[in-house]
């Protein structure tokens, strides 16, 4: 370090455990000392400048998700944070109740903020907006995979009027002519529309240099919204507006870990379909029949056979995947929630044997509701993030049961995102320690812009 303790200069909520983690991974590959825990008791560690709390409030009723987001901003705040950044999924995985505006705008009146910026766009993963409409490579959103989805079914392009729709304040648009412009252009923006009594915008975002300008604008806001790609480049804006010296960023590690290895995929998207396929070409994969666990049937038993086979020995799979025919049979059947519900037990009570009684030490978990469920089974409330590599690529080390003496290296994986071998090239890669040097000039380090 240069000199002092810098201060808490960044404090996320993330509304679900995998986007959170991303976030944490690319502030951490930036060079910045981040700490990152799970829900809100867990304390913060002094001595970072920025801390990620991570919630599972994506799809649970709107006031409980304002109370546990209000909750984890109080603990921020308290620490010391300049900014606070609500963080939600790339394709603003939401209902028309929420929990996007409403807890934005809780978040707003709490901090006595007048305006903040919806960013959600990825664009390395060709996650895009424009004219306020979301893109996911060629397709709008609404016309995507996305439309099919059994918790938030995304059928509404334009996200002004998914917004609008969850919320009470005026909606906006920083359009792609203002972004272009650069960061001084969408201040003038912000002013003008803040102005008008546009509390919420929207921003434009087609290219990785917006999301520079978005956040060379915004690092001065009370409060800021998005993805977690647009804070990967708040460090040069904390450096170049003098927030934050050079000298404090710091070298990414992790240990290595060996021990059994496993992957848990609760996800239905369509790549980790594939990620699963890819896998079981040269590892066991064992595919839950969720119809027979909702009718009662001993699936973790079968899961626990189905580990003493296969390990220490060989890497595992365990998954509640289904066709996109299959799950909505069982929704229909079942209900939405309790159809996902069901699939979140099952796999956290699956985490708990494979970890307590089989020693798995490798865990790379799919899906944001079953990561949550997962981590919370396991007793862990504090994740020490590696470096961001990519899409889906974020590894960890935490502690079950807050046990610091056994690590368990651990990725939480978005079910949309990673690449067709990224199961064993993760798991293999846990095995070796990761030295990673601040990443200082382009992002992404993927070399997707």
């Amino acid at each position: 370090m240069s000199g002092p303790t810098p201060p808490l200069l960044f404090g996320a909520i993330a509304d679900d455990l995998t986007g959170g983690t991303e976030l944490a991974s690319m502030l951490v590959a930036r060079g910045i000392p981040t700490g990152c825990t799970v829900g809100t008791d867990a304390p913060i560690q002094a001595g970072n400048v920025a801390h990620v709390i991570l919630l599972k409030t994506r799809v649970i009723p709107a006031a409980d998700a304002v109370a546990q987001v209000l909750r984890a901003a109080e603990k921020l705040l308290a620490a010391g944070a300049r900014q606070i950044f609500f963080k939600y999924c790339a394709t603003f995985d939401s209902t028309p109740a929420g929990n996007i505006g409403p807890c934005a705008e809780a978040l707003l009146e709490r901090l006595g903020a007048a305006v903040t910026l919806f960013t959600p766009a990825l664009c390395e993963t060709g996650r895009t907006v424009y004219q306020g409409h979301m893109f996911g490579g060629t397709q709008l959103l609404g016309e995507s995979p996305k439309r099919f989805d059994p918790l938030t079914p995304m059928t509404d392009s334009n996200l002004v009027r998914v917004l609008a729709a969850q919320s009470r304040s005026k909606v906006g648009l920083v359009p792609f002519t203002v972004v272009d412009a650069g960061a001084q252009a969408i201040r003038e923006a912000v002013r003008e529309r803040t102005a008008r009594g546009e509390k919420l915008l929207v921003t434009d975002t087609i290219r990785e240099r917006d999301l520079q300008a978005i956040a060379d604008a915004a690092f001065d806001l009370p409060l800021m919204t998005g993805n977690s790609s647009v804070t990967a480049h708040l460090p040069p804006a904390w450096i170049a507006h003098g927030l934050l010296d050079a000298g404090d960023l710091v070298t990414a590690k992790l240990p290595a870990v060996e021990g059994p290895a496993a992957v848990l995929a609760g996800s239905v998207a369509d790549r980790t379909a594939e990620q699963l396929d890819r896998f079981a070409r040269h590892h066991p994969l064992l595919s839950i029949d969720l119809g027979k666990a909702l009718a009662g049937a001993d699936v973790v038993g079968e899961a626990r056979a189905f580990a003493a086979r296969h390990l220490p020995g060989e890497m595992i799979a365990i998954a509640t995947t289904a066709p996109q025919g299959e799950v909505e049979a069982l929704q229909k059947a079942h209900g939405r929630e309790a159809a996902a519900a069901k699939a979140e037990a099952v796999l956290a009570e699956i985490a708990q044997l494979l970890v307590g009684a089989f020693g798995v030490r490798r865990l790379v978990v799919a899906g944001g509701e079953t990561a949550g469920s997962v981590v919370k089974a396991l007793g862990i409330d504090r994740i020490a993030m590696g470096a961001y590599e990519g899409p889906g690529v974020s590894r960890a080390i935490a502690y079950p049961g807050g046990d610091t003496s056994d690590p368990l290296a651990l990725m939480l994986k978005s079910g949309k995102l990673g690449e067709p071998d990224i199961f064993t090239n993760v798991l293999e890669d846990m095995r070796r320690p990761s030295t990673k040097a601040p990443a200082i000039g382009t992002w992404p380090p993927s070399g997707k812009a």
